[in-house]
């Protein structure tokens, strides 16, 4: 039987407003994230910071840890969706690897707030799981594209799990104060990545700077109203970037 039309508006509008409740939820918690740090922030405090109900986000949300996550894939997902573009003629195999991850230590590498936040994602089981799916769906799409099939995925998934925990310990050093080049860091980053997946490096400064022009091109927002990591300056704490 065929919707009405009314019907139909008023599920939209109850979509458009669960969504809306979400945004609202995330939002909070990522300027409670910076301002308190993510130990430090209580779902008490979201519930108020946001102007909702307790129901109202635990209707959306299980955790603090999930809020969390979704901040921080929903940023990913974008920018790798922008990133597409970028990629259309790539056939080097290691940039297209090493890209999601390069864009977690280029963002640690901006602002040690945003390192701190990315830290506590690598710290949590449930986003490393998620990470690495998400990681491991990427490549194989890409791969798949270059002819090349990931016939042992669990293999691939302890590779990624080896190189999220040293993306983790980076983020956490930029969280800390550390001030490493993001160049040197990619450099480790791409060797341990060739090495790891047995992909084809024939010249790694050129591979580094396919990678460094991509995610310094890309506009990359930690959330959609949040934090804009696009040209802000080194160290800033800012939760918007400095043009």
């Amino acid at each position: 039987m065929a919707i009405s039309r009314c019907a139909e508006e008023k599920r939209t509008s109850a979509e458009d407003k669960r969504e809306k409740s979400r945004r609202c939820i995330m939002e909070a918690s990522l300027e409670l994230f910076y301002e308190n740090g993510y130990q430090k922030t209580t779902i008490r405090d979201i519930i108020k910071r946001a102007g909702i109900l307790n129901g109202s986000l635990y209707n959306r949300f299980k955790s603090k840890e999930e809020i969390l996550l979704n901040i921080v894939t929903d940023m990913l997902n974008a920018t790798l969706s922008e990133c597409e573009t970028l990629l259309k003629n790539e056939r080097d195999m290691v940039v297209v690897t090493i890209l999601p991850t390069a864009l977690e230590v280029y963002i640690s590498s901006r602002s040690p707030k945003a390192a701190d936040l990315m830290y506590e994602v690598h710290r949590l089981w449930s986003t490393v799981n998620e990470y690495t799916k998400m990681n491991i769906d990427w490549m194989r799409r890409y791969f798949d594209k270059y002819g090349v099939t990931i016939t042992d995925t669990l293999d691939a998934e302890i590779s990624y799990l080896m190189l999220l925990g040293s993306v983790g310990n980076i983020c956490g050093y930029y969280a800390n104060g550390g001030d490493i080049d993001f160049r040197k860091i990619l450099h480790h980053m791409a060797s341990h990545v060739a090495m790891e997946f047995k992909l084809p490096m024939f010249d790694i400064n050129s591979t580094i700077d396919k990678v460094m022009s991509i995610v310094e091109k890309c506009h990359i927002v930690l959330y959609e109203d949040g934090l804009d990591l696009t040209g802000v300056v080194e160290n800033s704490d800012a939760l918007v970037s400095i043009h």
